[in-house]
């Protein structure tokens, strides 16, 4: 990525420099954003470093294993929906 229009917020990107998936949270400035990565602390990161995570490396940082088991589940509870 070259310039944080084309990131999202909240969306899953890989950082070239740490090998590693980071949550986007907001905009630093035109070149940089806030990431976080699980427990780690939040860091502002150039964009020109990230790219879109791809799905195994999204499966992974969510910790999905066997898509199948997950997709089993039986669906969340609506709240506030009647009948």
């Amino acid at each position: 990525m070259t310039n944080t229009k084309n990131i999202k917020n909240g969306s899953l990107y890989f950082n070239e420099l740490k090998s590693r998936v980071e949550r986007v949270l907001g905009k630093v400035n035109g070149t940089r954003v806030w990431t976080k990565h699980h427990d780690s602390p939040t860091q502002d990161v150039r964009t020109r470093d990230l790219r879109v995570a791809e799905r195994d490396e999204y499966n992974s940082y969510l910790g999905v294993k066997n898509r199948r088991a997950v997709d089993s589940l039986p669906p969340l509870p609506q709240i506030g929906v009647i009948g």
